[in-house]
């Protein structure tokens, strides 16, 4: 809550004039600019979710999921190993940014409209576009990997990061597992931000924030993979 300077009252943290006086409390955020409140919720999360939630346009929150569409679309032609299906990388890499876009535009859907169900259920509050807003930045670290660590793997590993004859791992292990473990370490670093979004921006409990993101990834998780069943995927090898 804020106290108001000139009257005391007690304000929302997300007001910006007293309920009472009309006193004002803090600053406007007309607008959000991209890479600066990117690098700020890698380095100042709390403080730059309440800025995102004080925003009165979230921009850019179509685009980050765009781009996490387009790392999640990787990341399944790596899991599936849909490299047996082209012949060259060249030809790969347009499909998986065809299907990245479809897939971002369909996660900024269903993703947003699940997580902001679930958080209501356990007392959140606030706008769609505010839920779309936080897990569109939580995304920040998955989006910055995109263009840092995928190009690496691609350069090492090349058409071989997608097929199972031989796998990536027999190649170069101590790279593949160097590199695996950063888009591990982007994940948790992912999730942790969306919990603290959750709290922040829904204004509910730490374990209660944990519950509502592990729930939403998990039901999100098992649509994609039932997607890829009934799509005939292969699995892993």
């Amino acid at each position: 809550m804020i106290k108001c300077p000139v009257c005391l009252a007690e304000n929302d943290d997300f007001d910006t004039t007293c309920i009472k006086c009309k006193a004002f409390l803090q600053n406007r955020v007309p607008n959000l600019d991209l890479f600066d409140t990117a690098w700020k919720v890698l380095v100042s999360p709390r403080f730059t979710f309440q800025q995102i939630i004080l925003a009165e346009h979230k921009n850019y929150s179509l685009l980050l999921f765009s781009l996490f569409g387009i790392s999640l679309s990787f990341t399944a032609f790596w899991y599936f190993r849909l490299g047996s299906r082209f012949e060259t990388l060249l030809d790969l890499l347009p499909w998986a940014l065809i299907v990245g876009i479809a897939l971002g535009a369909a996660s900024a859907i269903i993703l947003t409209l699940v997580y902001h169900t679930i958080a209501k259920l356990f007392g959140g509050i606030g706008a769609v576009r505010d839920s779309l807003a936080l897990l569109a930045y939580s995304l920040t670290p998955v989006v910055a990997s995109l263009f840092i660590v995928l190009p690496i793997e691609l350069m090492t590993f090349g058409m071989y990061l997608f097929t199972s004859n031989p796998q990536p791992y027999t190649i170069k292990p101590v790279s593949y597992v160097i590199l695996v473990g950063f888009d591990a370490i982007v994940s948790l670093w992912t999730i942790g931000l969306a919990i603290l979004a959750t709290k922040v921006g829904h204004r509910i409990s730490t374990t209660k924030s944990f519950i509502v993101t592990i729930v939403t990834l998990a039901l999100f998780g098992g649509a994609m993979l039932f997607t890829a069943a009934k799509l005939h995927l292969p699995d892993q090898a």
